[in-house]
């Protein structure tokens, strides 16, 4: 799965900083990868919170691999990384699925026991979904923009023989330390055949991938009328526009003083 363009439009939207558009990429991969598991009117929302380069990552996914997020800066001065943690450092990693609107949501938490998201994701599935699984997420920088975000997932299904996930084991193992070159990152196909050492496979489904938060003025509305009455009139006597920001897209939403009155009458009828 390659996702280097919405990876690039998100760190574009929320303006972050070198460290923080890789931790952003690759938290976006993640989300997405999960969001592979997700059926029609499913989601699932990300959420990583470490002591590395970032405090915290919102990621939200869903069966048509529309992906929006943001992350949490942490100043340089507050980061504490043990030895051999990577760059998430030590926290939490939670995942919130959704099936339906009416539905009960299921989540499942792990902790980052490495700092590397893809490490500490393939746990996940082994802890929280009992599946082994084999998750990888790659994300290249020049300077400061995202080259290439990618990722796979890797699970054996009902029938695979031990020889066939030794075979796919001991491959996954020199990944790490081979350097692919470009034409084998051309596609998402010319990775996975280069995963699973050229052996046969079938494509059962292509989805394109695209950024799409559902925020807009109506939600924002119903969001500020849920404060009541006394916050809003507290907005009002200020005598000043509001901005309301939403944190998945950094889209800005202006509230002149008079819509701010409409507000209060309507929640007071």
């Amino acid at each position: 799965m390659t996702a280097t363009e919405v990876a690039r439009q998100m760190a574009l939207r929320h303006h972050t900083s070198k460290e923080a558009t890789k931790a952003l990429a690759e938290a976006t991969v993640a989300g997405l990868i999960l969001s592979s598991y997700c059926k029609s009117g499913e989601k699932v929302n990300l959420n990583i919170q470490g002591s590395g380069w970032c405090k915290q990552a919102i990621i939200d996914a869903n069966a048509d691999a529309e992906v929006r997020g943001y992350i949490v800066e942490r100043p340089e001065i507050d980061i504490h990384l043990a030895r051999n943690i990577g760059p998430w450092g030590i926290g939490l990693l939670s995942v919130l699925r959704t099936k339906t609107e009416e539905s009960q949501p299921y989540i499942g938490t792990v902790p980052l026991l490495t700092g590397h998201l893809a490490k500490d994701l393939t746990f996940y599935w082994l802890q929280s979904e009992q599946v082994q699984s084999a998750v990888g997420i790659e994300v290249f920088m020049n300077g400061d923009e995202i080259v290439l975000a990618e990722g796979f997932l890797i699970q054996a299904l009902p029938g695979a023989t031990d020889e066939d996930i030794a075979l796919i084991e001991d491959h996954l193992k020199k990944i790490h330390t081979l350097k692919l070159e470009a034409e084998q990152r051309k596609t998402p196909l010319n990775l996975i055949s280069y995963i699973l050492d050229n052996q046969s496979f079938s494509v059962l489904d292509e989805t394109n991938i695209s950024f799409k938060c559902p925020c807009s003025i109506e939600r924002v509305k119903r969001s500020l009328c849920l404060i009541g009455s006394e916050e809003l009139r507290s907005m009002l006597d200020e005598g000043k526009d509001v901005e309301i920001l939403c944190d998945f897209c950094s889209e800005k939403y202006i509230f002149k003083i008079e819509m701010i009155a409409e507000l209060i009458k309507t929640n007071e009828t």
